[in-house]
């Protein structure tokens, strides 16, 4: 870029706030226990999620040991395909996290 052009540069700020709401959405309802009950593990292809979440499910089991977990793995970390969706779907917990 030549000195004569700086003047006649854009720059764009973008705004990085989020609108405010005036209601908020309500938590789901918890389960009181997870004994039974199917948990899923997401991982999302990041890496040390399968550390993680193998911790995670270490200690669950633990505490709720007649619990079934199932594992499934996101082909990228920008979303679920229809397929997968309908697999996590049927847990009744679901935890995934990020790795690195």
């Amino acid at each position: 870029m030549k000195v004569s052009d700086v003047g006649k540069r854009t720059i764009l700020v973008y705004d990085p706030r989020a609108v405010a709401r005036k209601s908020q959405d309500a938590l789901a309802q918890r389960l009181p226990t997870l004994d039974g009950r199917v948990i899923g593990l997401l991982n999302n292809t990041k890496d040390l999620v399968d550390e993680l979440l193998g911790e995670v499910k270490e200690l669950l089991k633990k505490d709720y040991p007649s619990a079934e977990f199932r594992h499934f793995r996101k082909q990228s970390v920008s979303g679920l395909t229809p397929d997968l969706l309908g697999q996590v779907a049927k847990c009744d917990v679901v935890i995934t996290a990020v790795g690195d």
